[in-house]
């Protein structure tokens, strides 16, 4: 689509705006699952409307290849270079969330559903907040969970972000949709796209890096004059020697815990994030739905935002399932000039690397 330039207290994009930009250099908009969503465009100074582009307007453009309608971005930043262009930057319009303050509300603990999430967050407003939620994650897990902030939050933050957010409480992938705010079981899915050796992969180097890699915790807890350490706590491994780390468990309680207590929290913090040796690989592929060949099969072969793929690689034995956690899209062109694919791992060591498309 051709991107449109719209007021500074539009909330109404169905309309043309200030005007279109048709004029423009380039225009990407780049999203990350569950994090970054912004836009970059070039424009020529010397362009039609250059005079109107400035500081907190908005851009609408399309986020995605098919998406269900445009998306509003706000500019964050112009600069201009030597060459007689513009250089825009523009976030979405979902990063005023993080000027939404949530006053501290510890008190108020207790068991917290998504679908409750909002609500009470909203009861400790000190922001004024435009925003509208939904999420498809069942309401009642059985769960209570120690919730709420001591200092005063905002709510992006709350959103994802922090021990305690309603990301790291129920897992999900966060989608945005303008002024609504959704949190979904699976944004994406398993189409069933693979990615092979001799069909659409071009180019790959893999790499195995074990310097992250622990097999043993000890967990203390320290308040005041107490303190309290656990047993180290492991699991079975094949290297070389042991690789134990120290880890403070002293803020996940809420009083002091009991030798057996901190036991069992090391624990199960060994087993949900002690990370295995990291694979990288990074290739190369073509994005078959972008071509006239398979524009009949778009639906079959078409990867976006939280999808799973399959990666098969014979040579080095390599065949795993992957999730798509960044798209650049190129809104002039009306395709994806970068999709970054994550191995499905729900650690900080997932394996990281980008398919790009071919030029």
């Amino acid at each position: 689509m051709i991107p449109r330039l719209f007021e500074k207290s539009a909330t109404n994009f169905d309309n043309y705006g200030i005007c279109s930009l048709a004029d423009c250099v380039s225009c990407a908009v780049t999203e990350e699952r569950n994090t970054g969503f912004f836009l970059e465009m070039e424009y020529p100074r010397e362009g039609r409307w250059a005079d109107k582009i400035a500081v907190d307007r908005i851009i609408l453009a399309d986020p995605y290849d098919h998406s269900e309608m445009a998306e509003p971005f706000r500019i964050v930043s112009v600069d201009y270079d030597m060459l007689g262009t513009m250089q825009i930057y523009a976030e979405h319009i979902s990063y005023q969330l993080n000027s939404v303050m949530i006053g501290a509300n510890a008190q108020d603990p207790g068991t917290r559903y998504p679908s409750k999430f909002w609500e009470v967050e909203n009861r400790y407003l000190k922001s004024s907040n435009p925003f509208t939620f939904e999420t498809d994650i069942e309401d009642d897990n059985g769960t209570v969970y120690k919730y709420g902030c001591d200092v005063p939050t905002a709510l992006k933050t709350l959103l994802g972000g922090m021990k305690g957010s309603m990301i790291d409480l129920f897992g999900g992938e966060l989608k945005w949709n303008r002024l609504k705010v959704q949190l979904l079981q699976a944004r994406g899915a398993d189409n069933g796209v693979k990615i092979a050796y001799s069909k659409n992969l071009t180019g790959l180097q893999y790499s195995v890096d074990m310097s992250n890699v622990y097999t043993g915790v000890v967990a203390y807890y320290k308040s005041g004059d107490t303190y309290v350490e656990s047993a180290l706590q492991t699991k079975t491994h094949s290297y070389s020697y042991s690789r134990d780390i120290a880890v403070d468990a002293s803020s996940y309680f809420d009083s002091d815990p009991t030798v057996a207590q901190l036991n069992t929290w090391a624990a199960n913090y060994l087993n949900s994030n002690a990370p295995d040796p990291t694979v990288s690989v990074d290739i190369e592929f073509i994005p078959l739905w972008q071509t006239e060949e398979y524009r009949d099969y778009y639906g079959l072969e078409h990867v976006s935002l939280c999808d799973t793929v399959e990666v098969i690689y014979p040579p080095l034995n390599l065949d795993l399932k992957a999730k798509v956690v960044k798209t650049v899209y190129n809104v002039l062109a009306d395709r994806y000039d970068e999709i970054t694919i994550s191995t499905v791992k729900p650690t900080l060591a997932d394996t990281i690397f980008t398919l790009m498309k071919e030029s």
